[in-house]
């Protein structure tokens, strides 16, 4: 009977709680990393707010302070996106397990082999999926390209209508010094950083998404009533080619 062991029920009991300490140590660390990216976002959510209302708070107050708030805010995305690839190493994880045991499990199919596979040798060589890029485009789609967008276009409304609305674009210019930094300098900086990340904004819209992130599920076609009284209802999943009941 020992050395059967972990062939019948028994054996396959033990391998599934096996795999649910698994699962629950893997869901541990993503939901950890998952937790320091909302951490980072509440940082830049508070640090857009607070300069935006300090910048605008009198006439006195000059445009550094936005630009300090704009650096700070690229800071914090690139933090995020650093803690982002790590977030997603552990939320793949999570991925793969409920992909290829669990809900195959709960279907009562085979549990998929590819994706085991491919959990244990990331579970053997641990590296990084996501590069840093995707990791930028992701937190721009997520959170960050509004935040941006609005400091920046405050920037240029600070500096165009205070003390007074601006009447040319050298007036402008003269305006958008920083010390001894030409106001030229600042202003091609701007339109710079402004292009760059409306660049990669709009490219994160038609990119394809990290394994680990939700995605909706298709919505069938159905009746103004059913609108109205079933919101939830949805397509039903399309099962596996090639999977047999067990």
């Amino acid at each position: 009977m020992q050395e059967r062991r972990g062939q019948g029920p028994a054996g396959l009991e033990l391998s599934d709680a096996a795999m649910a300490q698994l699962y629950r140590g893997e869901l541990g660390r993503s939901d950890r990393w998952r937790t320091r990216l909302d951490t980072t976002t509440n940082w830049a959510l508070t640090t857009s707010a607070a300069v935006i209302s300090f910048g605008f708070g009198s006439r006195e107050s000059t445009h550094v302070t936005l630009l300090a708030g704009l650096w700070l805010v690229m800071t914090f995305l690139v933090i995020e996106a650093r803690r982002y690839r790590y977030y997603d190493l552990w939320n793949r994880r999570v991925r793969l397990i409920e992909d290829g045991y669990w809900a195959p499990l709960l279907r009562r199919e085979p549990v998929d082999p590819d994706a085991l596979r491919e959990l244990a040798t990331e579970m053997d060589r641990p590296q990084l999926q996501l590069t840093f890029a995707a990791a930028v485009q992701t937190r721009l789609n997520r959170a960050y390209g509004s935040l941006l967008v609005v400091l920046m276009l405050s920037w240029f409304a600070k500096v165009h209508t205070h003390p007074a609305p601006a009447v040319s674009l050298q007036e402008f210019i003269a305006r958008a010094h920083l010390g001894p930094i030409s106001g030229w300098v600042v202003s091609g900086l701007m339109v710079v950083l402004m292009l760059s990340f409306a660049l990669l904004w709009l490219v994160s819209f038609f990119a394809r998404s990290p394994l680990g992130e939700l995605r909706a599920r298709p919505r069938p076609r159905r009746s103004l009533w059913d609108a109205f009284y079933r919101p939830y209802l949805a397509a039903a999943p399309r099962r596996r080619r090639g999977a047999t009941g067990v």
